[in-house]
């Protein structure tokens, strides 16, 4: 009977994820035109995509579930592969047959392993969330809760955002998603062409994820980091559906506010992941030998010191001083072992949505670090910030009044 009932779950899970498919593409797709050449098809990635993970988990419903010893291998070598495969890429050398041929391989067993590490990590994200009372009933099913949305993410290449901010202050203006499979000088071409006029700054980078649906997450060795993505990228979908993430585009106000309860939400859910479900400490240690390491500076503190200089700068019309200011802070983080390829006027304006980042000056940040603190748990603290419309609202809500 519990077998039975843990299928039709998975299957009512499944029907669900379509639906929240179809209306996420639905949203986007009119909401926006359809994507030139450099910018990212949404609604053809999820067409791509969401079939493939319904056919995995039917296989799955069907054939069983992984078992702990099985998860354990897969979720192992998968984030062993990675890092041995991020390791060979900072090598490379040129056209290397042998490296290729490496990489090539490496890359394959990675691919195989992908759905599996998909589930295990969906799986354990959405235990935790189970048990921060996040689940919820479902309509027609009055006795069945379970997690809404369901938790769902797809490994990809890391996503480029370009992000756009004038030279003369630090202000996000527009900031759009990049096709996938970018490579590093079309995205310099594209700052360059965003820069012409000699008014604006522009940087595209790669984020580690993104709230499409399934979310997009870069695959990482870091296993505490690759859960904590899933985790923010789930808060996002979950907020889809309540007053702040129906709001997220409005201002800048709303949008750092959903980032930022996003960021705080998704940290606290990934320690109590590998709270739960920690890994074996051979192969954890392993992964922390092959790790980098560590920078000798505290480049958020630096980072966050700069912001406040440049600002400054700019306050006063020395354009010019702030951006020779930001790049020579930048060689000197380089040299220290934290690297940015560019520091300018949209490196700081795409950190500004993140309050509780070092290098934000927002006091965004300690006012939802404040109501997490009030809430009691993480899900108490979901609850209450998922109803905010303003940052006058968080300062109603730390003031107890509803």
């Amino acid at each position: 009977m519990r077998r039975f009932l843990a299928r039709s779950q998975a299957w009512l899970a499944l029907a669900l994820t379509l639906l929240v498919c179809l209306a996420g593409a639905g949203a986007i797709s009119l909401a926006a035109p359809l994507p030139a050449d450099d910018e990212f098809d949404i609604v053809g990635w999820e067409l791509r995509h969401v079939p493939g993970k319904w056919l995995y988990l039917t296989e799955r419903f069907f054939g069983g579930r992984l078992s702990p010893a099985e998860e354990e291998e897969r979720l192992g070598r998968f984030l062993q592969l990675t890092a041995q495969i991020s390791d060979l890429e900072r090598s490379l050398a040129g056209d290397d047959a042998q490296q290729i041929d490496e990489l090539t391989l490496l890359r394959r067993e990675r691919d195989a392993l992908e759905n599996d590490v998909e589930a295990i990590i969906e799986g354990r994200v959405t235990a935790v969330l189970e048990d921060a009372g996040l689940a919820s009933s479902i309509p027609l099913f009055p006795d069945l809760r379970l997690v809404f949305p369901p938790v769902d993410f797809e490994f990809d290449q890391p996503l480029r955002v370009l992000t756009v901010s004038p030279r003369d202050r630090i202000e996000r203006g527009e900031r759009r998603p990049l096709r996938l499979g970018l490579t590093l000088e079309e995205a310099i071409e594209l700052e360059a062409m965003e820069e012409r006029d000699g008014e604006r700054s522009a940087l595209a980078e790669p984020v580690a994820g993104a709230a499409t649906y399934p979310s997009i997450v870069a695959p990482r060795a870091d296993y505490g980091r690759l859960v904590e993505i899933v985790a923010h990228e789930w808060v996002h979908q979950f907020l889809f559906f309540k007053p702040l993430g129906i709001r997220y585009f409005l201002s800048a106000e709303l949008t750092t506010l959903n980032e930022t309860v996003a960021d705080l939400a998704g940290r606290e859910l990934a320690a109590l992941v590998l709270h739960a479900y920690p890994l074996a400490p051979d192969l954890a240690a392993q992964l922390e030998a092959s790790r980098r390491p560590a920078p000798t500076v505290d480049g958020g503190a630096v980072l966050r010191q700069l912001r406040l200089d440049v600002e400054a700068l700019l306050g006063r019309g020395e354009v010019e001083a702030a951006e020779a200011l930001m790049e020579q802070r930048r060689e000197e983080l380089a040299a220290q072992g934290v690297v940015y390829r560019r520091i300018n006027q949209a490196f700081f304006a795409a950190r500004a949505v993140y309050a509780d980042s070092p290098a934000s000056i927002d006091p965004i940040g300690p006012k939802l670090s404040a109501l997490r603190e009030q809430s009691g748990s993480v899900g108490a603290f979901l609850r209450a910030a998922a109803g905010l419309t303003s940052a006058a609202g968080l300062d109603r809500l730390l003031a107890g009044e509803r």
